[in-house]
């Protein structure tokens, strides 16, 4: 593997931000103690589940169901279609859940409703989020496949009980999921034919590793050339993680997940000797250009799913991901990350050959202080995949661990002075994000001035996406209905967070 030479740039890059962010921690660090949460955030957020368990469930079609719609009207709690809910900047019409449920995308709802019942008691919240998994494992999954109704092109319609997307968007493609332990405690045959069905409709070719994000989802349909890491890194680890399980159920290709899992790791090894620069590509193919794209972020959540599935296998195999893992920080911290009075923010779409920032027709070359949309996102986004890293190598590696953490703080402190502009375009994702960020800020440093801007951003996103008593949040300040895709329930949760952290410090 090619190592990227560090050189004085990156050094004096390193220096200035550590400088930067403990200096900024210094001046931080004198900050009001912190007083009994008076937000009024946890009442917010037990509205929004009520109304969600009591009115934003599936009670259309012949058969009612206890899955929930991603998107309602807010004042009459029912479905909508585009005509009346309009177009959405930034969000492509192929991915809405117009008509039914995606459970990707509330994964933050069901977080919350959990949450309800571990803080409050009430079983209720926690039998509506076991419901809603249990009746989409045992219902929305191909018979064909074994792959799920749910990601960026599909949704389960409530109208024709069935799986629905775009014309010709019959596509699967998935993301990291949550709720394995409490969903192969309901449906455990589902999770693994879930499992096995990546391994048999998700790979193109099951002796080059060659595989795209994209498969058909209602027959045997894989697509080939667009093998972004942060997809290989997740099958990796949901097959180390169905590898692992003990549940008494029939597995007898088991042993098969160990050939996958080395098939994919391998092609992101030999994708790596591709390019001159070191950094691992986005893939194969010349289509969009995606051999010389390198999505940093994108491979950092290889890394982070590497190390998990590493710690789930005691082979040579183990060794050899970690290691790799460790290169995609090294990469990621020499990157030519710029935060300046003139713009700049961390560096997330490089030329694979120079490794230098890049433009292309769907990314921006650095992240962005409040926009996001398809293909770029805030500075805290980044950031809090930074405290990621940082939580997971400080024990082993705290060298580059600090390093993540003062890239962090760098990031952090820009939205101690900074509120967006409410006359542009505003999604609740961005609000979550951003929340996440002081939290995550406040737990590393003790500065309370971080938790005091975490609840500055809380109230400030209440006024915008709550402003008129309707528990459910707005799609965007623009869109007065609700979409979970824009990050309502996200935002939900971080005002739940803010109430947890601020009630616990209170004690």
């Amino acid at each position: 593997m090619k190592n990227r030479p560090k050189g004085h740039v990156f050094i004096v890059s390193i220096i200035v931000f550590f400088l930067m962010a403990f200096a900024s921690f210094d001046q931080l660090g004198a900050a009001n103690p912190v007083k009994k949460d008076n937000s009024g955030f946890l009442k917010i957020v037990e509205d929004y589940a009520n109304a969600m368990i009591k009115q934003g469930r599936d009670h259309y079609g012949k058969e009612h169901s206890p899955l929930f719609a991603s998107a309602l009207n807010r004042e009459t709690m029912k479905l909508g279609t585009k005509v009346e809910f309009g177009s959405i900047e930034g969000v492509r019409e192929t991915d809405r859940a117009l008509g039914g449920a995606n459970p990707l995308s509330d994964k933050d709802l069901l977080q919350i409703l959990y949450k309800l019942t571990d803080l409050t008691g009430d079983k209720k919240y926690a039998k509506a989020a076991d419901d809603a998994l249990g009746f989409f494992f045992s219902h929305c999954q191909s018979r064909a496949t074994g792959l799920m109704c749910w990601g960026e092109h599909l949704y389960w319609d409530f109208y024709s009980e069935a799986c629905a997307h775009a014309p010709n968007f019959d596509i699967h493609e998935t993301e990291v999921w949550p709720f394995w332990d409490q969903c192969y405690k309901l449906a455990p045959d589902a999770c693994w034919k879930f499992a096995i069905g990546e391994w048999d409709h998700q790979i193109f070719d099951k002796m080059t590793g060659d595989f795209s994000r994209h498969a058909k989802w209602s027959e045997h349909g894989p697509k080939s050339g667009f093998e972004f890491p942060r997809y290989a890194g997740q099958m990796i680890e949901r097959w180390a993680d169905a590898y692992s399980r003990k549940e008494n159920f029939n597995r007898e290709r088991r042993d098969e997940l160990l050939t996958a899992i080395e098939l994919l790791f391998r092609r992101m090894e030999e994708n790596t000797k591709l390019t001159k620069s070191g950094y691992l590509p986005a893939g194969r193919s010349k289509e969009g250009d995606h051999i010389n794209v390198v999505w940093l972020t994108s491979n950092l959540e290889l890394a982070r799913c590497l190390e998990k599935a590493a710690h789930l296998m005691d082979t040579e195999l183990a060794a050899r991901m970690k290691k790799f893992a460790l290169q995609q920080d090294i990469n990621f911290l020499n990157a030519p990350h710029k935060f300046d009075s003139i713009g700049g923010g961390f560096a997330v779409t490089l030329h694979a050959e120079t490794g230098k920032p890049r433009t292309r027709s769907m990314n921006k070359p650095y992240s962005t202080e409040w926009g996001s949309g398809y293909g770029y996102g805030p500075h805290a986004g980044t950031a809090n995949l930074c405290y990621q890293r940082y939580s997971s190598l400080n024990a082993e590696y705290a060298d580059l661990a600090q390093k993540y953490r003062a890239l962090m703080l760098v990031a952090a402190n820009k939205y101690l002075e900074s509120s967006p502009d409410t006359s542009q375009l505003l999604k609740p994702d961005v609000f979550s994000s951003v929340i996440e960020l002081m939290l995550n800020s406040y737990e590393t440093t003790g500065a309370e001035v971080y938790l005091d801007r975490a609840n500055y951003f809380g109230q400030l996103g209440v006024k915008i996406f709550l402003p008129d008593g309707y528990p459910l949040p707005r799609a965007t300040n623009k869109h007065n209905h609700y979409e979970a895709m824009t990050g309502g329930p996200d935002f939900m949760y971080e005002l739940l967070k803010i109430h947890l952290v601020t009630m616990t410090e209170a004690k």
